[in-house]
This record gives C-alpha cells, structure tokens and sequence, in this order.
C-alpha cells in the first residue's frame, strides 16, 4: 500500500454494549479485518446496508475512536508511531464532512467563526486576513459574503452542508472523509452537493472517501468502490468492475435494487430473505449465507477469504468463479 496516501489494514473494532442497566455486556463487533487504500486524487465509494460498519470506518480514519486492532497510514506513517507535531498535521490533511449538516455545526457560532476557527486552531490565518480568508473559502462553497455573520439555524440543510464543506477545506485538506454527506438532502440539494464536491476536487486535488448507501450516487463520484456487509469489505475494485462485473450474492442484490430510468430495461430483483444478522451474533463462515440465495455447504463452514478475482478486484465468496465467472484476465 505504499502508493496510497491513507490506508487501513486489517482495520477491526468492538463496542461492549448492553440492553439495560441489568442486562449483561455483549460485543458488538461493528469493523472487522477491514483493508483498503485511497490513492491521491482518488475517491473510493464505501457503500452497505445502514449499520454495516460504514461510519465506524470513518471515525476510526479521522482518529475520532481508537481501533482494537489494525493500523491507519497516511503517506506511508502508521498513525500509532506519529509524534504529537506529525499527529496534529494529519488532522490537517485528513478532514471530515458529516452526515448531519446541523447538529455538526455550533448553533452558537456565527458562520464566519465556524469556518475561521479551523484556521485558527491550525495557524493559517493570514495577518489581519482571516475575515477575507473565511469569505473566499464562503464563496467557493456557493455562500455569500453576508452569510458569515449569520447562525447556523438560519440556513436551509443544503446550505449547512455547505458551511460544512467550506470548514473542511478551510486547513487545505488532502483526504476528506465525506459521511452520507447527501442522504439528508432533498434529491434536488444532493445533486448541487455532489457537483460542488466533485468540483472541488478538481480544482483543489482532493482524495474523498466517501460513504454512502445510495449507490447510485457512489457509482456518479467515485473511481473505486468497496462493498461493506455486516463489518467486513465483501467487494472492491474499480467503479466498472464492481458495477458491471461483480464478484459477489451481496453486491448483485444490492445493484438489482437500483431504480432503472431507461424505458425498456429489465432486470432481475433479487429479495433477500430475513433481515441483516445483528453484528451481536453474527453468523459463523461467510456472513452472507442466512441470506443468500446461492449458498452452500462451504459457505456455512468455511471463512471467505477476500481474494482477487480479476486484476485489481477482490470479493470474498466461495462461488464467485461458479456464479459470475472470472470478471477480467490478469495482467
């Protein structure tokens, strides 16, 4: 992984819960062995079921919860052996955007102050600019000068997302870690959202991992998309590959409920059976076998490793070859 600019390996964590104040603690095992990496100028799509373990990837990224097990790099620098001044720079470099565009915002703060502060905290405020510094970063967002002096309970969700966005670029980040930036959007404000990121990282060289269940909207943003089911990577590989030749049950049914806009296209919808496997208990062997429709005895025995089927692309199933054939030739 030492041409990525941020990376996991073998990422796992664990939360002991309970149901009660008298109910005993149980694990609930939200990530496990989860690996991939972000190139620079890159956008990899994280897409599952909500509870996958999708944010809990994020937040262990950003350093907001410490993982069990695994290690982050950034440029190569396992985030466990970096000193204060190296850790202080990677919260630089590595920005988050958040799903919630109001409850991530101060209600107390004023716009202007929600965006300078970042500067602040990390010295970029010119001399005597940082009023003029906090509208350039407004305005490259879509916001107005006069917005700055304004709270945040005073702008629409679009509009908040956006005062999210421009406190993420504020330190010049080279990684952003967008959470369902999108999902509590009206259809209409996503696709603003979408075109300003995507434009952003254009003009700014930005790597995104962005996270999401909509798949249609990973499938419009990202370069390579990594399928997460039950804490676990099931698929990854290039957006084409994993859209058009997929390796995996859980990835060709999570495709088949993307609605088609095309009159005259049909296509097989596939209906899991049950509902997802509390991460309380999981199941044993592959994850994905009390719901698959293609599952066999292995299946309920053996751990699916996550191997490469074809160059580049990984899944973890048994029947890959047997279901869909080998999806490109090796190099």
């Amino acid at each position: 992984m030492t041409d990525h600019l941020l990376s996991a390996e073998n990422l796992s964590k664990a939360f002991s819960v309970s149901a009660g104040p008298f109910s005993p603690r149980r694990e609930l095992r939200a990530v496990s062995n989860v690996t991939f990496g972000i190139a620079p100028g890159e956008t990899l799509g994280l897409a599952g079921e909500s509870g996958c373990g999708k944010s809990t990837v994020g937040k262990l990224l950003m350093g907001l919860i410490p993982p069990d097990a695994g290690t982050i790099r950034f440029n190569g620098r396992a985030m466990a052996d970096m000193a204060r001044d190296e850790r202080q720079s990677f919260h630089k470099d590595v920005q988050m955007i958040f799903q919630d565009p109001f409850s991530s915002l101060n209600p107390r703060m004023r716009v202007g102050d929600i965006v300078g502060e970042a500067l602040d905290i990390h010295g970029l405020a010119p001399r005597g600019g940082r009023r003029a510094r906090t509208l350039e970063l407004l305005d490259m967002v879509g916001l107005q000068a006069g917005h700055a002096d304004r709270y945040p309970h005073e702008f629409s969700g679009g509009q908040r997302q956006r005062i999210g966005i421009a406190r993420a670029i504020a330190v010049s980040p080279r990684v952003i870690v967008a959470d369902e930036p999108v999902s509590a959007l009206d259809l209409s404000i996503q696709a603003q959202i979408i075109n300003l990121l995507q434009q952003l990282k254009r003009d700014l060289g930005l790597s995104y991992l962005f996270i999401a269940h909509d798949l249609s909207v990973v499938r419009h943003l990202s370069d390579r998309v990594a399928v997460m089911y039950l804490g676990k990577i099931v698929e990854i590989g290039t957006r084409d590959a994993v859209f058009s030749r997929f390796q995996h049950p859980y990835t060709e049914a999570l495709l088949s409920a993307v609605p088609r806009v095309k009159a005259g296209l049909s296509h097989k919808r596939i209906i899991l059976a049950g509902d997802p496997p509390s991460p309380l208990n999981p199941p044993q062997a592959c994850p994905f076998h009390p719901r698959c429709p293609y599952a066999e005895a292995i299946c309920r025995t053996d751990v699916p490793p996550l191997e490469e089927k074809g160059t580049g692309h990984f899944a973890a199933c048994h029947l890959s070859k047997k279901l869909f054939g080998i999806p490109t030739p090796f190099s």
